[in-house]
């Protein structure tokens, strides 16, 4: 997105004005971008909330609007006026930040069922496996939290054969690889794990 265009310097008034302040901020004047972002600063965190619904959001609106006015500031022209332009800016990045705070939400939304899935699992194997001891229950946890931190396709493959009873052959057929590629990842989850179980303590 073009966030600079050109002012039209031959106009009067308050163009002539904003071109002026431009210039300033252009050339590293700190107290005029001081004065320009405190002339504007309230009214606009006001006009970001209509949109964020959020005083947060909107003060990090304007501050990064701001921010990147400064940052940019050799290259910062305009096309109409300063208040147009920050009112714009603002819209724009109001709505960025309201984007980004929906994909959060999801993303974080979507991890919590797959942690709520994995303790159901956790649960279902309690169930299976309820002959077994506190102690060999608590292997069995720390065996798949094991198995989480595996490579995709290890874990993957150790999954289908030793929780959803998958051979070697319907493994190789779901992921692509060779069968002897899938005796390989579940004889190397085998064998992280046991290097692991056994240098921890289940007393």
């Amino acid at each position: 997105m073009l966030l600079f265009a050109h002012i039209d310097n031959t106009n009067n008034g308050g163009k002539e004005d904003d071109f002026l302040k431009v210039r300033k901020i252009r050339s590293g004047d700190k107290a005029a971008f001081e004065k320009l972002f405190f002339e504007y600063h309230n009214k606009l965190i006001r006009f970001a909330n209509t949109i964020t619904k959020s005083k947060e959001l909107a003060r990090d609106t304007v501050q990064d609007v701001f921010l990147k006015i400064w940052r940019n500031r050799e290259d910062w022209e305009l096309h109409y006026s300063i208040k147009v332009y920050l009112y714009q800016a603002v819209r724009n990045q109001a709505l960025n930040l309201l984007e980004k705070k929906k994909a959060l939400l999801r993303l974080k939304k979507n991890y919590q069922s797959e942690v709520e899935s994995h303790n159901r699992e956790l649960k279902q194997d309690e169930t299976l496996y309820g002959n077994l001891t506190e102690l060999e229950i608590r292997q069995l946890k720390r065996i798949w939290e094991l198995v989480e931190e595996m490579p995709e396709r290890r874990r993957i493959s150790f999954e289908l054969n030793r929780r959803h009873g998958f051979s070697y052959e319907e493994i190789s057929k779901v992921l692509g690889i060779s069968k002897k590629t899938v005796e390989n990842h579940i004889g190397q989850a085998i064998k992280y794990i046991r290097e692991k179980i056994s240098s921890e303590d289940f007393k």
